[in-house]
């Protein structure tokens, strides 16, 4: 009796891991929201659940997820709907963060996607929109392949001082500002006309995705997304 207990249970945990599935950082080949983060994908016998990291772009920003986002598989064109979520308000209500680069931690449970599924897309609301909100729409989301990070070395500039030509450069401070002005003026021109800056933020958009694709984290990609700005920076002595 004693023998036949210790194999039901070896097979019922066989049977359970065997319904277990799950890929950490997950590659994803295109996605709406550029600030949350898929840290996770699990499978069990029961639910899907993917772990998501938020990171805050600005002070009081908020979060939420509607009820109505679902998972789409390789598989077929079946929807696995929502079940349940943890840690995230849900629409109507909104979830603050404090302040910049706070991060909130949530999971969001769907109905259990086939063992056979290779990638899924996650939708919360399909198309585009213009109001300035982004929706949790990831698109062909891995379930095999996950994305290396690679780290970054950030090398400090040069001691001040170091270089003979400090002083020739800064005597050629007011016609190296007078330069700057003139191209910033002729590229707020360009910026101005019409659809020009939605043009912009796409590719910036397509930028992040293409650094985390090639393996930098989050932050390093946001870090380097945003050290690109669209008007040069100016400087100039007092």
């Amino acid at each position: 009796m004693k023998k036949n207990l210790i194999l039901h249970a070896a097979l019922m945990m066989m049977t359970l891991s065997s319904f277990a599935q799950t890929i950490s950082n997950p590659h994803i080949q295109k996605s709406d929201d550029f600030i949350t983060k898929i840290a996770k994908i699990e499978t069990n016998s029961q639910y899907t659940i993917v772990y998501f990291k938020h990171t805050a772009v600005s002070d009081s920003s908020w979060i939420q997820v509607n009820k109505e986002i679902y998972i789409q598989t390789d598989v077929s064109n079946e929807h696995f709907n929502y079940v349940k979520s943890e840690n995230i308000a849900i629409v109507p209500a909104k979830q603050y963060l404090k302040k910049t680069g706070d991060d909130l931690l949530f999971k969001v449970y769907f109905k259990k996607i086939p063992a056979t599924a290779k990638s899924i897309d996650i939708i919360e609301r399909a198309g585009l929109m213009h109001n300035g909100i982004t929706y949790f729409n990831y698109y062909d989301v891995s379930l095999v392949n996950a994305v290396k990070v690679t780290d970054m070395v950030l090398v400090p500039p040069p001691p001040e001082g170091s270089f003979e030509t400090g002083r020739l450069l800064d005597n050629m401070g007011p016609m190296m500002n007078s330069i700057t002005k003139s191209t910033m003026d002729a590229q707020l021109q360009y910026y101005k006309q019409p659809g020009k800056i939605a043009e912009i933020a796409q590719v910036t958009k397509a930028y992040y995705n293409e650094l985390r694709k090639a393996g930098f984290s989050e932050e390093q990609a946001l870090k380097i997304t945003a050290s690109n700005g669209l008007l040069p920076k100016t400087t100039g002595n007092n």
